[in-house]
């Protein structure tokens, strides 16, 4: 167990700041623990330029601001701030909702960080249910067994702000059924594991936790676990901590403490109002800090705004946890995103029975989002993952994404000009990886730039592991309903796709493809006016034999493809030439239309020969190619405008997969504390 979460924190800080440490043992906790360890912070030294300091403990608004004289709240202290200065936060929880204003210079950004060694939390929620439990609820005794009412009333929160972060065609507005709107979410104080925002007081209070035939049924309701439902007549919070009964739970089911008297919980009532706003600045820096407390609300907004960076931040919750608009030089970098899904939330938990929340969204006001970096990033454990549609030269690398129980990364419907580029990720279980809207009817142009479109390379894409996707509605002891697994390439409506190219990549899945289809689907879904392009890449399969289907494809899209290895774990050893009937048909004929070789003709069903991979999709692998694998010098050269860091390191002809014979593993994941292989922290010396 590690002797300290960060340097130089007292015993008192320690004890206030524990749930945000990653040493608890199951046995301290009393709730439910970690689904994530926590980042560490790293430990900067004081800067040399002019520094202004601000405590929320000890600090006075009326101070100088100086190390001695401390300001006291956000608030105040970001409005005094001069281009080269540092605002230091000094150790503790500032429960507000801080709006930045200045701008520093290209020679004097301003930056705003925690004071080195000390752990900062800016909460947007009620400080009462964190910081006094004990006398914040008491138990309400015409609810359910174990169901408590917060002592205070919270009129003012429900004052239905106008959202702003939703996505065209989303569920806003709630037309005639806006009082279903959770307002009410939050965490476990000690964890962060989220706690449910309740649609309908029947779920709160259900015993039933199996799926209803009528999903609207508001009589029976469906338990969706520990969670918090405002009541909007009396202005209070109703919670209900009450224990998991469902078989196939295991270990995620809850089992902790049931009395919120009795443990810190984050509560955060409301809707619409950002938790830290970026708006209108530019030049400025914010490090090390810990975000929680949003409800149907972005965590950090950042509009308008130019040259923003935001490293080694921690951010629980928001929806989403991050909202750009309209902004240029944004950089995200060892940054660790947890989202609203507990462990025992599923898709139809919170699509319809709480908060369809999206993780990262990127809206389209002018001028277009341009140069948006996602660097070493961890992005986990939500309803939906990214829309990224609205942006110029966005590029995604050395990140973790993994858990979102519905979409992925969203990057259409197809754009005439943008420019999106994911690469050298661990993106792991997400029930569509890459999903797409059809946002406006029809919108989609038919011509697009030379250039433009979406670069998906170096990736490993494993979704065997699965997510909790429909609830079952008898009894499922063998726990198969928390794992489906879905599709690589899917979408809502049917919309025009982005142009994609998918090259170098290693995916990995578990059950077999719908209807098998071509290259898990690459070859053979949203090919309608666009162009995709599958290069050098490694499909492999647990069960079945894997994407060689091509039912209801009736005539070729503009695809190119080749030097593809597949493969099937269990059946492909006795497998025959899987290709053989297809390169008979009209459409192998029609294919050469657009690439001139025909599909499938440079493609290979072959075991690629990775050094290991275990039945069991959650034990580490080694998806490296052994010394006599058939990817080794097997692919085909891809135009060198298509961006590949590892280019030159790959010898001869190119290796087919992600990883080059003789190149090092790249970790990922916030200063690159997570394989690439398992998705799991790496064991570090020292640690």
């Amino acid at each position: 167990m590690k002797s300290k979460c960060v340097a130089a924190i007292s015993g008192l800080a320690l004890l206030l700041l524990s749930p945000f440490c990653d040493w608890l043992t199951a046995a301290e906790v009393r709730t439910h623990t970690a689904m994530r360890t926590v980042p560490e912070t790293p430990l900067r030294t004081l800067g040399n330029g002019p520094s202004r300091f601000v405590d929320s403990k000890l600090g006075d608004d009326a101070h100088a601001g100086s190390e001695v004289q401390p300001w006291k709240t956000l608030r105040h202290a970001l409005r005094q701030l001069k281009p080269g200065d540092t605002l230091y936060l000094r150790g503790g929880t500032f429960y507000e909702r801080p709006v930045l204003s200045k701008s520093g210079t290209t020679d004097a950004p301003i930056t705003i960080r925690s004071y080195p060694g000390e752990s900062v939390t800016i909460d947007g929620g009620l400080r009462e249910f964190f910081e006094e439990p004990a006398s914040s609820w008491e138990p309400f005794t015409d609810g359910a067994p174990g169901e408590f009412v917060s002592t205070r009333t919270y009129h003012e929160l429900n004052d239905r702000r106008v959202p702003h972060q939703f996505l065209s065609g989303s569920w806003e507005p709630m037309w005639s059924k806006e009082d279903e709107r959770p307002i009410a979410l939050g965490h476990f104080g000690e964890s962060m594991v989220p706690l449910h925002g309740y649609r309908h007081l029947s779920g709160l209070r259900a015993t039933n936790e199996f799926w209803l035939s009528d999903k609207n049924d508001r009589s029976t309701g469906i338990y969706c676990g520990p969670g918090l439902w405002f009541n909007r007549d009396t202005g209070r919070i109703h919670a209900r901590l009450a224990h998991h009964s469902m078989p196939g739970l295991g270990d995620r089911a809850y089992r902790g403490e049931t009395d919120p008297r009795k443990t810190p919980l984050v509560v955060a009532v409301g809707f619409g109002g950002d938790v830290l706003r970026i708006s209108g600045i530019n030049r400025v820096r914010i490090l090390d800090l810990t975000l929680r407390g949003a409800t149907g609300s972005p965590m950090i907004h950042v509009y308008g705004s130019e040259d923003v960076e935001l490293d080694h931040l921690t951010v629980y919750g928001g929806f989403p946890g991050l909202l750009v608009n309209a902004t240029q030089k944004l950089k995200v970098s060892n940054s660790a995103f947890r989202g609203l899904a507990a462990p025992w939330s599923g898709r139809a938990h919170m699509k319809y029975l709480g908060t369809a929340s999206y993780q990262i969204v990127l809206q389209n006001n002018q001028p277009l989002n341009e140069d948006i970096e996602f660097a070493a990033c961890e992005f986990t454990d939500d309803h939906d993952f990214a829309f990224l549609r609205y942006a110029k030269n966005l590029r995604m690398h050395h990140c973790l994404i993994d858990h979102f129980n519905d979409d992925g990364l969203e990057c259409g419907a197809k754009l005439r000009d943008h420019s999106i580029y994911i690469y050298q990720n661990r993106i792991g279980a997400c029930l569509g990886v890459f999903q797409q809207h059809e946002i406006e009817l029809k919108a989609s142009p038919p011509e697009h730039l030379p250039g433009s479109g979406v670069y998906v390379f170096r990736n490993v894409i494993d979704t065997r592991a699965g997510v909790p996707y429909q609830l079952p509605q008898e009894a499922d002891p063998s726990g198969e309903f928390l794992h489906a697994e879905g599709h690589l390439l899917s979408d809502h409506g049917s919309p025009v796709y982005p142009v994609m190219k998918f090259y170098q990549n290693t995916f990995l899945r578990q059950s077999p493809v719908f209807r098998g289809h071509f290259l898990f689907g690459l070859g053979a879904v949203g090919l309608r006016h666009n162009e995709r392009d599958v290069f050098n890449n490694i499909f492999v399969q647990k069960r079945g034999i894997p994407g060689a289907g091509f039912v209801a494809i009736k005539e070729a899209g503009h695809l190119r493809e080749g030097a593809n290895v597949l493969w099937g774990v269990d059946d492909g050893p006795s497998a025959k030439d899987v290709f053989a009937k297809f390169r008979t048909s009209p459409l192998f004929e029609q294919s050469k239309h657009s690439y001139e070789q025909g599909w499938t003709t440079h493609d290979r069903f072959v075991d690629p020969k990775l050094m290991h991979l275990p039945n069991d999709a959650n034990a580490a692998s080694d998806l490296r190619l052994q010394p006599d694998s058939p990817a080794i010098d097997a692919g085909l050269v891809v135009p060198s405008e298509w961006p590949d860091p590892l280019r030159d390191a790959d010898k001869g002809q190119p290796d087919i997969g992600a990883i080059p014979r003789g190149v090092e593993p790249w970790t990922v994941g916030v200063d690159g504390r997570i394989s690439i292989f398992s998705g799991r922290p790496m064991h570090r010396s020292g640690n």
